[in-house]
């Protein structure tokens, strides 16, 4: 069938790739997926038989240039931590600790909120904007920080969906069952009549993220 046959090709190709040569130098195609930034298909042993022949300054550039810049942020140790005010509302509203969040609004972050295309996202208690993105002032803002703070405790309790991308992240669907409970949790502790918040199901860590252009609507006025 042809989909076998387009199997077929593609773990040829990516076999070719992990296979060296009978004097030990990494196969063309090898050389090829480096040079691309195709490294997640190498093998240890081809990476080795790079460094012999490219150098480990070399393949450590090959490397560093399939990485994600979502790590130089998250888990960096910088950012901010909410401010007093902030920090008590939302914990009232959401009915959990936020005294280990910080938000992270510099030019990293904002590279690496685009890099994944989202106006904010969240990795453990980690929450990323795009510059102009945290708002805390206004009603959209604090609705969006309330989704990512949900991300924040879903990712407390355990692994949340996500699809492997490149740089070794998993990225977050707007459809999935953890983004649509952030988005339906975040209007309801925005609400003027929110009653205790709903708790969030346990959810590996991963990118939650809005996609860019994607808003939280305004709460409508008491």
């Amino acid at each position: 069938m042809p989909e076998y046959r387009h199997d077929q090709d593609r773990d040829e190709q990516v076999h070719a790739t992990q296979r060296l040569r009978a004097d030990g130098r990494p196969s063309p195609q090898a050389m090829l997926a480096a040079a691309s930034g195709r490294t997640d298909v190498l093998s240890g042993s081809t990476v080795l038989a790079l460094q012999r022949t490219a150098g480990n300054a070399g393949v450590g550039a090959m490397l560093e240039e399939e990485r994600s810049p979502v790590h130089d942020v998250v888990g960096s140790g910088g950012g901010s931590p909410l401010p007093t005010d902030v920090r008590t509302d939302m914990e009232t509203r959401l009915g959990a600790d936020f005294g280990d969040v910080r938000v992270h609004t510099d030019d990293k972050a904002h590279d690496s909120a685009r890099a994944v295309h989202a106006q904010a996202y969240t990795v453990g208690s980690d929450v990323v904007f795009q510059r102009g993105g945290y708002d805390p002032s206004s009603t959209a803002g604090r609705t969006t920080l309330a989704h990512e703070l949900t991300h924040v405790v879903q990712q407390r309790s355990g692994p949340v969906d996500g699809t492997p991308a490149a740089g070794g992240i998993r990225v977050s669907d707007p459809s999935d069952r953890f983004e649509r409970e952030a988005s339906a949790n975040a209007e309801r502790a925005m609400s003027d009549t929110a009653e205790a918040p709903a708790p969030v199901s346990a959810s590996p860590i991963g990118v939650q993220r809005q996609e860019e252009g994607e808003e939280e609507e305004e709460s409508p006025p008491a």
